[in-house]
């Protein structure tokens, strides 16, 4: 059996919050109880990647979804571009319990140098600071 191995790491802080209907403060407060309805937000975020095989900088956003339970979904959209100039698509997918972040990680490039990317899936294990809007993040293939 193949071991993972670290492919990069990512710190970025949230930049901005498009709230529907109940703020992000009352959310991340977590003084109020959730609607019945769950909440909303579209999370933009940017920061960097540093790794041997990809490194530069990412921007993107997360539709966030909360459930009334509390149980905090992830669809995240973004774009790295490289240290080399090179710009690859990603999506991630995944939850967020407590603050610990479990993504799923899926890439396309048509750059020659990254296409790799295309047939590698990545977890992602990571932390988020809803107080300081710090995200760190270790993606991890095999």
């Amino acid at each position: 059996m193949n071991e993972s191995a670290l492919l990069f790491e990512e710190e970025v802080r949230l930049t901005n919050v498009k709230e529907y209907g109940f703020s992000w403060e009352r959310f991340a407060s977590g003084k109020e109880p959730i609607p019945a309805e769950g909440l909303r937000f579209d999370i933009h975020f940017e920061g960097d990647v540093s790794g041997d095989l990809v490194a530069g900088t990412i921007k993107g956003v997360d539709y966030l979804t909360v459930r009334a339970d509390g149980r905090l979904f992830l669809q995240l959209y973004a774009a790295i571009t490289t240290n080399d100039g090179a710009v690859i698509s990603v999506t991630e997918s995944g939850i967020n319990d407590n603050g610990h972040l479990r993504l799923n990680m899926d890439f396309h490039a048509n750059d020659d140098r990254y296409r790799w990317l295309n047939h590698k899936h990545v977890w992602g294990l990571g932390t988020v600071n809803f107080e300081t809007g710090e995200v760190k993040i270790k993606g991890y293939h095999r």
